[in-house]
Order: structure tokens, then C-alpha cells, then sequence
């Protein structure tokens, strides 16, 4: 229960630090990077959230992460400093009525980023599923599985989809174009498998009965259809759709 943790019952306000460090990162250039500490000792936490936007002259939050303990705090204190924000993560929080309370306070937002075991038994809720989201990245850990059955698939109106940790068969990637081509995930942009094991892609399975060309590695053009690619992250696989609609292509 999310009220039975923290000291006697009570959850943890977010406490105002006395000095803060902000790094400024080039990509292309590592000696381009800058580093300061900011000490304002009166600052609470809403003001320091306030202060840096000013400097930056950035209004918005890209991104809020609930990692582990998260669930200690007071989400609606959370809430009242990060108001909106276009992605939120949730990591190992430690309680699946936490992660339902992140889910109620910051929707609606543009991105999604979860584990399947954020939830109870593994199961990512169906109206999750059905939101339209511009992204939704579906991970676990290495050691964990993302077990998503086409069904559940189906469900996601989300247009960029992310699925790491997956063990979908080649089948299953069939029976899923094959009911794309009829109308599902009619949203759908770009889907992209992540697999954590080793795993050789038979591509007759994938494309049976599928009306297709294979474009040589070398060839570059804008394409107009759907595009299916596969590729390797490091060691392991990975599967990719694109779906180029004229507003897709440049």
C-alpha cells in the first residue's frame, strides 16, 4: 500500500538542496562542456525549479524519472514543484499503487516510457495501452522479459512504439503485419523490437504470404511504404517497421 510506507504513515516532502550543480554537455565536442555550482541557501525547491528555467529560458520539463524509493515521497508534492512534463519514466518505484498515482496525477502527456513490471502480475493496464501517446517504450531488465501477446499489441495507438527486452517469434510479427496491412494500429509510425538474446531472423516467416521487395543495404530513397528493417543494437537484435505517410517524408 502506497499510505503504509514512510515514517508513521506519512510520506516524504521534497527537501530544498543548499547547493546545485548544472552541467551544460556538447555532444560533438567533450571540451565544450561546462560545469557551475549554484548555492542559494534560502531557495526552497519550488524556487530552484523556477530559478534554473528562467536561466535557461526553458519553460517546460523534457522529462521526470521515478526510479527506486521513489514511492517514499509525496506524489503530490512531486506534482506541485514538476507540474507538466512531455515524457515521464517509471523505473523500480517499489509499489504498484505509486506507479498507478504517477500515471493519474501527469497524464495526459506526449511520452511513456515503462516496465511491464510496473504493474501487478505484469500486465500493462489496456487503457495505458490505448492512449495516444507519441512514444511508448515498453522495457524490462536484461534479465526480465517483455511477454506482450499480439492482442495487447494491437491495443497500442501510441505512433512510435519501443518494445526492449521481447521475445515475439517470427510468427507473431507475421500474424501483426499481415492484420496491420487490414487496418490495426492505424496510428503506427515506427514499431521496433528489442531483443535481449541472440536471435537469428527467419525472414520467410516474417514476410509469408506479405507482398514485399527487398531493397538492397546501398540503396537510399524516400520511400512511401512501409519499411521493415533488421539490424543488430551491439550483440543483440533488433526488428524494425516504418510507416511513411506523405507527412512522414520529407
Amino acid at each position: 500500500m502506497y499510505w503504509g510506507m514512510g515514517a508513521y504513515g506519512r510520506k516524504k516532502k521534497l527537501t530544498a538542496p543548499h547547493t546545485v550543480f548544472v552541467e551544460v554537455s556538447n555532444h560533438l565536442d567533450d571540451s565544450e562542456d561546462i560545469s557551475s555550482e549554484l548555492k542559494k541557501r534560502n531557495f526552497t525547491m519550488q524556487d530552484w525549479h523556477d530559478h534554473l528555467q528562467q536561466i535557461f529560458h526553458f519553460r517546460t520539463i523534457d522529462s521526470i524519472w521515478f526510479g527506486e524509493n521513489s514511492s517514499e515521497f509525496d506524489i503530490d508534492d512531486i506534482k506541485e514543484v514538476f507540474r507538466n512534463a512531455t515524457q515521464v519514466k517509471i523505473e523500480n518505484t517499489g509499489c504498484y499503487d505509486f506507479n498507478q498515482l504517477i500515471l493519474q496525477k501527469y497524464f495526459p502527456i506526449e511520452k511513456l516510457e515503462i516496465k511491464s513490471s510496473n504493474f501487478r502480475n505484469s500486465k500493462i493496464p489496456k487503457n495505458i495501452l490505448m492512449e495516444n501517446f507519441t512514444e511508448l517504450y515498453i522495457h524490462d531488465r536484461e534479465e526480465e522479459t517483455t511477454s506482450m501477446k499480439l492482442n495487447e499489441m494491437l491495443l497500442i495507438n501510441s505512433k512510435k512504439i519501443v518494445i526492449d527486452s521481447s521475445h515475439m517469434s517470427g510468427q507473431q510479427l507475421n500474424k501483426f503485419l499481415k492484420l496491420w496491412m487490414k487496418g490495426a494500429t492505424p496510428l503506427m509510425e515506427h514499431l521496433s523490437i528489442h531483443y535481449n538474446v541472440e536471435k537469428y531472423f527467419d525472414n520467410e516467416i516474417i514476410m509469408n504470404g506479405i507482398e514485399h521487395r527487398v531493397i538492397p543495404r546501398n540503396t537510399r530513397r524516400k520511400f512511401k511504404v512501409a519499411t521493415i528493417r533488421n539490424r543488430k543494437n551491439y550483440i543483440f537484435p533488433v526488428w524494425d517497421m516504418y510507416v511513411w505517410f506523405d507527412r512522414c517524408v520529407v
